[in-house]
C-alpha cells in the first residue's frame, strides 16, 4: 500500500538516494527560512529611532548628507551594538535598508516632515505607545514600541536556544533517528512562527521566549541531515549528500527577498504567515518521502537497495545505537575528531566572520552603499553554492579514482577552504575604497569556502558514519560560539574607536589567523580513516552476541557428530 502510493508520488526513474538529498536540502532551506524571519521583520516591526550621525571613509559630504537625511536607515544601522549577540542581524540591514527608505519616504509624503541640516524629523512619536493601548488584532500591520536593547535580543533569542540545540539534536537524532525528530521539531518551528504576530501582541517577553524555541529546534536540522547522509550515501556519492546541507547557504538567498518583499507588498505579518504556512506544506512531503534508512523505504527499489548496503558493507550499521551504547569518551578524546571540531570551528568563525564584520566594515568604516547593491550583495552566497557543487563533484571523482587517500583530500580541502579565505581576509583590509576589489575577494572568500563540503563537514562520516549526527552536533556547538565571540571583539577593537580603517586591519588579521591556524592543526590531527569506536555495538553486548555464536557453533558441532556416528 505505501509502496503503490509513493511510486505514485515519484517516477521509478528517479533514484530515491536522490530524493533523499533534495529532502535535506529543503530541510536546511526551511530551516534557515525560520531563523532569518525575525532579523528581516524586525525592521518593519518594530519603531526604532536612530542618531544622524554618518561615518565612512570612503563616503563624501554630499552622501553623508544624503545619508544622514535618512532616518530610518540610520535607525537600524545605530542598533549593531545591541544585537551583537546574533550574526544573522546584520545582513538584514543591508538587503532590505531599501524597505526602510520606502516607509520614510512615504512618512514624508503623508506627513509633511522637512529635511534641514541633514537631520531628520522624528515620525515616531506620532506613533508611540500606539500599538500598546489597542488589544490583539489581525492584519493591522502597525509596529510596536519596542527599545533598541529589546529588539537586540529579540535577535539574539535564536542563538540562545541554537547552541544548546545543535548538541542536543545530534542526541535526539541518534535516539529517535532524523526522519521523526525533523518532523516533529519543524512542526514546532513552523506553528510557533505562525503565531508569531499574536503572540508579539501579548509582550515581547513572550516572542523571545519562542524564538529561543525555533533556535533550539533548528539546532537539530544538521545533526540530523548528517545521520540521513551516512544511512543514504554510498561512499563515492557522500560529497554531493554533504553539498544538499548548504540549502542553507541558498535558503538566506531566497529568504531575504521574499520575505522582505511580503512585507513591503502587503504588511509584516504576513511575512510570519505566507512562509510557515509554505513550511507546514513541506513537512507534508517529509514525511511521505524522507525514511531513515534504504530498509525502512517503502518504495525503494531492490536495486537501489542493494547498491547501497553493499557499498557501505562493513562500514554502516543499520541498527539504531542507543546513548548507552555510544562511546562518548572515545569520541571526546579521539585526536582526529578534536582536530575536526576545531577546523569546523574555523570554518563557522570565518561565515560568522563575515556576516557580521564584512558588512559593518563596508557600512560603517567604507560608508559604501550596499542597500542599493543587493544583487551584488548576494553573489558570495551564490558563490559558495556553486563552488561547493564543483568541489563535491571534483571529491567524488577523486574518491571513486582513488587519487589519494581521504586524509589528503579533507586537508587539501581545507587549504581552499580555510587558506585561501584567510588570505582574501587580509587583502580585503587593504583595498580601503575599492568597492569592486572588496567585492570581488569577498566573492572568492566565500565561494572557496564552499570546499568545506568535502572538508571539515563531510570528515564526521569518514570517522565514525554511525554517529556522525552525533558528531556534528558536538561539531556545531562549539562551532555556534564563534557567532558569540566575533562581535564584542570587533567593537572593542574598531567600534568603540568609530570604525577606522587602521584598526579594521587588525580585526581582519585576526580573522584570517584563527581561520588559518585551525587549518594547520587539522592538518597535524585530522584523519580519514574510519575509527575503531565506530562499532555501534558495546562491550556487553559484543560479548553476548559472542557467546551466542560459541553456542551455536557448538551445537552446530555437535550435530554434525551425531549425523557422522
Amino acid at each position: 500500500m505505501r509502496k503503490n502510493s509513493y511510486w505514485k508520488l515519484c517516477p521509478r526513474w528517479i533514484p530515491t538516494r536522490a530524493l533523499i538529498a533534495l529532502m535535506c536540502f529543503t530541510n536546511t532551506w526551511t530551516s534557515y527560512m525560520c531563523r532569518l524571519q525575525m532579523p528581516i521583520l524586525a525592521v518593519p516591526m518594530i519603531n526604532i529611532t536612530g542618531s544622524s550621525d554618518v561615518s565612512g571613509a570612503c563616503t563624501s559630504d554630499t552622501e553623508k548628507l544624503l545619508k544622514s537625511a535618512n532616518g530610518s536607515g540610520n535607525a537600524h544601522h545605530g542598533q549593531k551594538r545591541s544585537v551583537w549577540l546574533n550574526p544573522e542581524s546584520y545582513t538584514d540591514d543591508w538587503l532590505i535598508e531599501d524597505y526602510s527608505h520606502a516607509v520614510y519616504r512615504r512618512a514624508v509624503e503623508e506627513n509633511g516632515t522637512t529635511i534641514q541640516d541633514g537631520t531628520t524629523e522624528s515620525l515616531a512619536d506620532e506613533t508611540r505607545g500606539s500599538r500598546s493601548r489597542r488589544g490583539i488584532r489581525l492584519f493591522s500591520g502597525e509596529p510596536f514600541d519596542w527599545s533598541p536593547t529589546i529588539r537586540g535580543q529579540l535577535l539574539a533569542a535564536y542563538s540562545y536556544g541554537n547552541v544548546p540545540g545543535n548538541f542536543i539534536g545530534g542526541v535526539i537524532a541518534l535516539k529517535f533517528g532524523p526522519r521523526s525528530s525533523v518532523f516533529w521539531t519543524a512542526l514546532v518551528a513552523a506553528v510557533i512562527s505562525l503565531f508569531s504576530p499574536l503572540i508579539a501582541q501579548i509582550h515581547w517577553g513572550a516572542l523571545l521566549f519562542t524564538r529561543v524555541i525555533v533556535g533550539f529546534t533548528g539546532g537539530i536540522t544538521f545533526p540530523a541531515c548528517h545521520t540521513l547522509v551516512a544511512k543514504w550515501a554510498p561512499p563515492e556519492e557522500r560529497g554531493r549528500f554533504i553539498w544538499s546541507l548548504l540549502g542553507g547557504t541558498f535558503g538566506t538567498i531566497f529568504t531575504y527577498p521574499m520575505v522582505a518583499g511580503i512585507a513591503e507588498s502587503i504588511n509584516w505579518e504576513m511575512g510570519w504567515y505566507l512562509p510557515s504556512i509554505l513550511m507546514l506544506i513541506w513537512i507534508v512531503f517529509w514525511m511521505l518521502l524522507a525514511y531513515d534508512s534504504p530498509e525502512e523505504h517503502p518504495g525503494i527499489t531492490d536495486e537501489e537497495k542493494q547498491y547501497i548496503l553493499s557499498s557501505q558493507a562493513g562500514i554502516v550499521k543499520w541498527k539504531k545505537p542507543s546513548l548507552k551504547e555510544t562511546p562518548i569518551l572515545k569520541i571526546c578524546t579521539s585526536i582526529p575528531f578534536i582536530s575536526l571540531v576545531i577546523c569546523h570551528f574555523g570554518n563557522l568563525f570565518l561565515l560568522m566572520f563575515y556576516q557580521y564584520s564584512m558588512m559593518l566594515y563596508l557600512t560603517k568604516a567604507l560608508g559604501f552603499q550596499l542597500t542599493k547593491g543587493g544583487f551584488l550583495a548576494s553573489l558570495p552566497w551564490f558563490a559558495r553554492i556553486l563552488f561547493g557543487f564543483f568541489f563535491s563533484w571534483a571529491g567524488d571523482r577523486i574518491k571513486k579514482k582513488q587519487l589519494m587517500s581521504i586524509a589528503m583530500l579533507r586537508k587539501g580541502a581545507a587549504i581552499f577552504s580555510h587558506l585561501i579565505p584567510g588570505v582574501c581576509l587580509i587583502i580585503v583590509g587593504y583595498l580601503g575604497c575599492s568597492f569592486i576589489g572588496a567585492n570581488v575577494f569577498l566573492f572568492l572568500a566565500l565561494g572557496f569556502n564552499g570546499a568545506a563540503a568535502i572538508g571539515n563537514l563531510a570528515n564526521n562520516q569518514d570517522l565514525a558514519p554511525n554517529y556522525a549526527g552525533f558528531l556534528y552536533g558536538i561539531m556545531n556547538t562549539i562551532g555556534c560560539f564563534a557567532g558569540i565571540i566575533i562581535p564584542p571583539m570587533v567593537e572593542a577593537i574598531a567600534g568603540q574607536y568609530g570604525n577606522p580603517i587602521e584598526k579594521w586591519q587588525i580585526v581582519f588579521w585576526i580573522g584570517a589567523c584563527v581561520t588559518i591556524a585551525t587549518m594547520v592543526i587539522f592538518f597535524i590531527g585530522g584523519s580519514g580513516k574510519v575509527q575503531p569506536w565506530n562499532d555501534t555495538y558495546a562491550p556487553d553486548t559484543v560479548a553476548a552476541e559472542g557467546a551466542e555464536a560459541e553456542g551455536a557453533n557448538a551445537e552446530s558441532e555437535k550435530a554434525q557428530e551425531t549425523e557422522t556416528a
